[in-house]
């Protein structure tokens, strides 16, 4: 893969990420009812935070891609477990934010909480918008920690068939 290739690659999850982070840091409504901003709630916040620190990462990442230095197993290694992470973080904050706007469209009648998308129809649509293109750079960050484990992965070899003995996969047993 060319340089301006893995540069461009990591381009989509950030604007995705910046995109996402600057609907949510702008979604607030008010009217007769009271008003309500992304900041009053918790996963909101979160998805807010997610956002940003996976779109510093995205430009990390792109600044490093774009610097020609010699692929090495563990640069690979830790490429791919930060891809890792970023993108568990973001899934997670992405499922948190869907969860809260879940409550907010049905509400729980259980613990007698109400639907507030009623009410603060404009907020929650900005929200579910936010939310989508999160989920939009979740896919992305999926995509680059299937191609920094292709990368890292590859580099093994697989162990010679003299290595399996001759009733191939061995299984360990443990004494009883």
């Amino acid at each position: 893969m060319s340089k301006t290739a893995g540069v461009g690659r990591l381009a989509a999850p950030l604007v995705l990420c910046v995109a996402a982070m600057t609907l949510m840091l702008r979604d607030q409504q008010s009217n007769e009812y009271g008003t309500v901003a992304y900041s009053d709630l918790g996963g909101f916040k979160y998805l807010v935070y997610a956002n940003g620190l996976c779109a510093a990462y995205s430009l990390a990442s792109a600044f490093y891609t774009a610097v020609p230095r010699p692929a090495t197993v563990s640069r690979s290694w830790v490429v791919f477990l930060l891809d890792q992470v970023f993108t568990y973080l973001i899934l997670a904050a992405g499922a948190a934010a869907a969860e809260l706007l879940y409550l907010a469209y049905n509400g729980d009648k259980e613990v007698t909480w109400s639907e507030a998308c009623g009410v603060f129809g404009s907020f929650c649509r900005q929200a579910r918008t936010s939310v989508a293109i999160t989920f939009g750079a979740v896919l992305c960050f999926i995509l680059l920690s299937l191609l920094s484990s292709y990368r890292l992965f590859s580099a093994y070899e697989a162990p010679p068939p003299s290595a399996l003995g001759s009733k191939g996969v061995e299984i360990a047993a443990y004494p009883r």
